[in-house]
Order: C-alpha cells, then structure tokens, then sequence
C-alpha cells in the first residue's frame, strides 16, 4: 500500500470525474487515463479498517475472484492517506451495464432467459466459496462477452470451499434488498433463478434454495 499526502492525492485527483460521493466527500472518481479510483474513509476513532483496510480487501478479493474465473476489476495499486484517515484503491474498471439497468430495457422473455443464467453465476459463486455481503443487482455487471462481473468487492469473504446453507440463505437475503430485485428475482421469474442455480449446484441445493425464496417471499 503506497502511502500519499494529500497534496499528491490532489494531484491525482487532478482533472478526474467524480462518479460518486457523499457528504463526506468524494468516494469514486474516474481519473485522467480511464484507471477508477475508489476512496474509503474511517468514520471512527475505533474502525475495523485499522488493521484491515478495505481498499486492501478489495484489491485482494479482486486478484482471488480473477484467479478463480470471475471476472472482477484489475488492480493498478492500493493507497494510504493517513493525515485525512483516507486508504483507496486504484483499479481499471470492467466493461459492461449493471444488471439493473439492463433488464429494465428487456422484454419479460429476454429477462428470464438471463435470469436463469444469472441463477447458474450465483450458484457458481457459492459453489466457489464466494460470499459477498453486497451482492445486489447493482453490482453485478454485463459483460461484451456475454459473461457477468462483480464489482464493489470489499465486503466479501472467499473460503475455497462450497458455502454451508445457512451462508446461502443469508446470501439470498443480501441480494433481495431492493424492490426491483426482489420483483424480477423472487416474484416474476423465480423459477428461472432456481432453474439456473440447479445447473451450478444440483437439485437438492435448489431445492433448499427454493424454500428460503418461500419463507422470505411466499408464492
């Protein structure tokens, strides 16, 4: 992790697109070059993010996802402020749409055509090992190819074995934190969801996966 003052944050700042901040301050920007630059604040004196950083946990679990298949941002490097308690990570995004946004332009068909290919990469996923607390559906990505890429990685957690059931229920419970997800997902094409997730995971691992969309979301 390179270690910055804030005049030579300033001075990469320089020229860059906000694309996101709050009213802290700035927490993305796209700088001069295409490279992202994602900022992380420490809002307590007592922060998990002294001994671990989430900018470094975003660089880690992006190096772990690549090595694993699934495409994730490549990182440039990782960076400490210390006199503004800022750490970030430089990375050069993925190309592609946030799931969201585009099934909002497709047509119901289309939609659970792709729904049930999105239940085979959450499958993928748990079968991986990979459990992502901020997985939503905006921050799954389309990819030119055809393939799908996770982004805003810090709040996940990758074992290297297969998620126990009770991960995959809380899972579920993550991603269906928005009314639109929850429409698509648990509601108009759920059985897409659970015919794509049998694919990845076989039926026994749908089928449990099926009861907890039914205690959540009664048909």
């Amino acid at each position: 992790m390179r270690t910055l003052s804030f005049g030579e944050l300033e001075t990469l700042l320089q020229d860059a697109q906000v694309i996101e901040e709050d009213g802290y301050g700035l927490k993305v920007a796209r700088l001069v070059g295409g490279d992202f630059l994602k900022l992380y604040r420490r809002k307590r004196l007592l922060s998990s993010a002294l001994w671990s950083a989430p900018a470094q946990r975003f660089a880690d679990n992006a190096r772990l996802l690549n090595q694993l298949g699934i495409p994730a941002p490549t990182i440039v490097e990782t960076v400490l402020i210390p006199d503004r308690s800022l750490n970030g990570v430089r990375y050069q995004p993925l190309p592609g749409e946030t799931l969201r946004g585009r099934w909002r332009a497709l047509d119901e068909n289309s939609r659970s055509s792709e729904i049930e290919r999105f239940g085979a990469f959450l499958g993928q996923l748990h079968q991986l090992g990979v459990y992502f607390r901020s997985l939503h559906l905006g921050n799954v990505l389309y990819l030119p190819d055809d393939s799908f890429g996770l982004i805003d990685l810090s709040d996940m957690k990758i074992a290297g074995r297969p998620l126990a059931r009770w991960k995959r229920r809380r899972n579920l419970q993550h991603m269906l934190r928005y009314a639109e997800d929850i429409t698509w997902l648990a509601r108009l094409h759920r059985s897409a969801l659970l015919s794509g997730y049998n694919l990845s995971c076989g039926s026994q691992a749908a089928r449990q996966l099926a009861k907890d969309l039914e205690r959540l979301y009664p048909s």
